[in-house]
């Protein structure tokens, strides 16, 4: 199973939905291989910095542990004037966020935003 969550959205209460969103897929596949990634573009990407809510930030430093891929969009990391260095470690940047999900959803990604 291959699946993308996107986050698109500055709030930390959506951030947290994405998550447990992630965390509940995982644990009802019960073993079975998931491939996961989410997506963080638009205004969420400051919500994605080393200096995030502990409680998120462990939650993404699990689902990493678990193999969960995270992507931020570069643009949007320059339109909001946020430094690379200052990112969660789990993140990865990608150049473009939309892109990112295209390229997902066509190697067999299922696209949720929720």
């Amino acid at each position: 199973m291959k699946v993308v969550l996107h986050l698109d959205s500055e709030k930390d209460r959506r951030l947290r939905l994405t998550l447990n969103n992630m965390k509940n897929l995982l644990a009802s596949l019960e073993g079975r291989p998931l491939e996961g990634a989410v997506v963080v573009n638009g205004p969420g990407a400051q919500l994605v910095t080393a200096s995030m809510d502990m409680d998120l930030s462990e939650m993404i430093t699990a689902l990493a542990g678990q193999g969960i891929d995270f992507f931020v969009c570069n643009n949007s990391l320059s339109n909001f004037n946020i430094e690379k260095e200052v990112l969660h470690p789990a993140f990865k940047v990608t150049r473009a966020g939309v892109l990112k999900l295209v390229e997902l959803q066509r190697d067999g990604y299922a696209y949720i935003k929720p």
